[in-house]
């Protein structure tokens, strides 16, 4: 039997670098093809890189197969320095993502989103994340997965104050976080949108929660 044909969107991010790690230790893999603007290094028979053009106002990939897209993409306010740039990033490219899984037949797609995504929210981050999850609910997806972590732990390329901080709180009182809140490590999000994008479900829009993460991390 055929192995399955993962597509991977940020694989250079927290989230993404796990992903692709787990995706080459996964058996039921047998191919990683990552969307890259600049040589990823990643060394491995199983990788495929196609150079890409994010900012291309519509994306186009002639002849290729695959099974699942994972969409790790996202900035913060600090890099993106505009309201208009963050929205860029966390927003209209996951959704010209999803539109090209559509013309690829691709039958699965999973994304990372927020906790306390809504397109109502007061607040600008959640409100972003809010849209990018209605406008990809709407493309009507066979398969699409929506998480929604809380506060990411691992090893980040860049030093971020805030997030280094509360994750040395948590490691050091784990006890004064309520458990909707706990923060989440980098591989149980990975694993998480790995094992919704390898899974039958029934349903067309599947939303994991924090708390749900986690649970799906200690049962695997």
């Amino acid at each position: 039997m055929n192995g399955k044909k993962v597509i991977v969107a940020g694989s250079s991010g927290l989230v993404g670098k796990e992903v692709v790690k787990q995706l080459i230790s996964d058996p039921s893999c047998s191919e990683i093809i990552l969307l890259v603007r600049n040589n990823s290094e990643i060394k491995h028979p199983k990788i495929k890189e196609i150079f890409f053009d994010f900012t291309s106002y519509e994306y186009e990939i002639e002849n290729l197969e695959a099974d699942s897209l994972i969409i790790c993409i996202g900035t913060t306010m600090k890099n993106a320095q505009t309201k208009e740039g963050f929205k860029e990033v966390d927003l209209i490219i996951p959704v010209k993502l999803a539109k090209l899984a559509i013309k690829l037949n691709v039958q699965n797609v999973a994304i990372i989103s927020a906790m306390g995504a809504d397109s109502k929210s007061s607040f600008f981050y959640n409100r972003v994340k809010g849209e990018m999850e209605t406008q990809l609910i709407s493309l009507n997806i066979k398969n699409l997965t929506i998480v929604r972590p809380s506060l990411l732990i691992g090893e980040r390329n860049e030093f971020r104050f805030g997030e280094r901080m509360a994750e040395k709180v948590y490691t050091a009182l784990p006890f004064i976080f309520p458990k909707k809140y706990k923060p989440i490590d980098a591989g149980s999000v990975a694993r998480a949108m790995i094992k919704a994008s390898f899974a039958f479900s029934d349903k067309q829009v599947n939303i994991i929660e924090n708390s749900a993460i986690h649970q799906l991390s200690r049962n695997s």
